[in-house]
């Protein structure tokens, strides 16, 4: 007899770690791949006229924060789904959760080919206005042109992740991205310096290769989720004419974390161009401050999907109870793993930037402002899982009003610190505290005011 698919979680700390532990290898092996894009753009000396090297890593971190923006729009669709999907895993309801995924397939693919057309025509403006420096303009501008093209593949493989995790199968997060970066960094490599009959394309060759790694990272995510007759009972169907009540529901719950998200990245678009301002040095050292944050937070950020998940899912079973004990188990672990990985850094910021960089002022002047990232990373470990505990209750208006806060201070301070004042990058970074502190705080005040435990019910078609 077929066993059927167990998809309720449970909070002990053991199937924590083990919903966890797939979804940080996941980020981690990405992050490896930024990395590595930064450690060969760092080494690569332009053979255009007018282009150094710190000109593309500053091209590249605003190009890429400018793409990241789009990018967390879908994310914040697929992180809405995931509540729904959770909920429905915890109630032990197959069918329905199946239902609401291929509608998010549906939104993923719409809303990715829509905002694909307003980058184009919106990208040269936003560029003109806000970069001073016209090679950084350019670049930037060239590099989003092409990279824009990968963002229906990475918002339906973001959703296939989402439907992963919900089920507690996020063992399947891990092939799609393994494939993704090897493919990534093997592309990066040719089309960055060229090599025989493959032409040298510099910056534009790490665009090129980004969209060609999220394509197979897509038709991975898809295969395992066709290939696998496990998730048949999950009646997927990806082309039936949509129900306007489900995706009503899906964009009502989705769209103020649309929105969260568009703010934080958007908050960081503005602050890699006030950067700009300060000068070349500060702001290509922060494309690779950029990569090492990410870094950092590898284990924060996959717990915090996985606080999302399982918050929900045991609101599903009813077991209201076990809620804020679990999120403080997944805070310890974040928490402590953040730590572990972000000490070497502390100890040693030179050494590690000139792994990445082949600059010696680069390296003198991003070094303090490690620190600052390795810190404001601790912070992030226990802020983002407590946000995402508010999020796994269902009350994304009060998420994306936390969000507003945080994003007003954190503008007031940089463009008061940077654009006014015109302090030094290290004052720039502190920024960080100025915005997860505040997140924090909301946050750990909402949950333990227990008001969420009024705001348990999901609209479903």
């Amino acid at each position: 007899m077929k066993q059927e698919l167990e998809i309720q979680v449970d909070n002990s700390y053991k199937n924590i770690i083990k919903l966890a532990l797939p979804i940080s290898v996941a980020i981690f092996i990405p992050q490896i791949n930024n990395l590595t894009n930064t450690l060969f753009l760092g080494y690569y000396r332009p053979s255009q006229v007018g282009l150094e090297m710190k000109d593309l890593l500053a091209a590249s971190g605003i190009a890429g924060i400018y793409y990241l923006t789009l990018v967390m729009i879908g994310y914040g669709l697929s992180t809405g789904l995931l509540m729904f999907m959770s909920r429905f895993a915890g109630e032990n309801a197959k069918v329905t959760l199946g239902k609401y995924f291929s509608h998010g397939m549906f939104l993923a693919l719409v809303s990715s080919i829509f905002l694909m057309g307003v980058s184009f025509l919106v990208a040269p403006a936003l560029f003109k206005v806000a970069i001073h420096d016209a090679a950084i303009r350019n670049a930037a501008m060239e590099f989003i042109f092409i990279r824009t093209w990968g963002l229906p593949f990475i918002m339906l493989a973001q959703m296939c992740n989402s439907f992963f995790l919900s089920v507690s199968k996020s063992k399947y997060i891990i092939p799609g991205s393994f494939l993704q970066t090897v493919v990534n960094i093997l592309l990066d490599y040719l089309l960055i310096f060229g090599l025989g009959f493959i032409p040298e394309l510099g910056l534009n060759g790490t665009a090129y290769a980004s969209v060609a790694a999220e394509l197979i990272y897509m038709l991975t995510s898809l295969y395992l989720l066709f290939g696998r007759h496990e998730f048949n009972e999950f009646r997927i169907q990806l082309f039936e004419k949509p129900d306007t009540g489900i995706l009503q529901n899906i964009l009502l719950k989705s769209s103020p974390l649309v929105m969260q998200h568009f703010l934080s990245i958007g908050a960081w678009e503005l602050f890699f161009i006030y950067v700009e301002h300060l000068g070349q040095s500060e702001s290509a050292i922060s494309q690779v401050l950029r990569s090492v944050f990410g870094l950092v937070g590898v284990f924060t950020w996959a717990f915090a999907s996985t606080c999302n998940s399982m918050v929900s899912n045991l609101i599903g079973q009813g077991l209201i109870t076990t809620v804020i004990p679990m999120i403080r188990k997944i805070a310890t672990i974040s928490f402590g793993l953040s730590l572990l990985l972000g000490l070497p850094m502390m100890f040693f910021p030179s050494q590690f930037l000139s792994l990445l960089v082949n600059d010696a002022n680069l390296v003198e002047v991003g070094t303090s402002s490690l620190r600052i990232v390795v810190l404001a990373s601790w912070t992030l470990s226990i802020s983002t899982i407590a946000f995402n505990g508010v999020l796994g209750t269902g009350n994304t208006k009060l998420n994306m009003i936390f969000e507003f806060v945080a994003i007003s201070l954190y503008a007031i301070y940089i463009h008061t610190v940077v654009e006014i004042a015109r302090m030094p990058l290290v004052f720039a970074w502190s920024s960080e505290f100025v915005y997860w502190i505040t997140l924090l705080s909301l946050s750990v005040w909402y949950l333990h005011s227990g008001r969420w435990k009024n705001n348990l019910k999901l609209e479903r078609s």
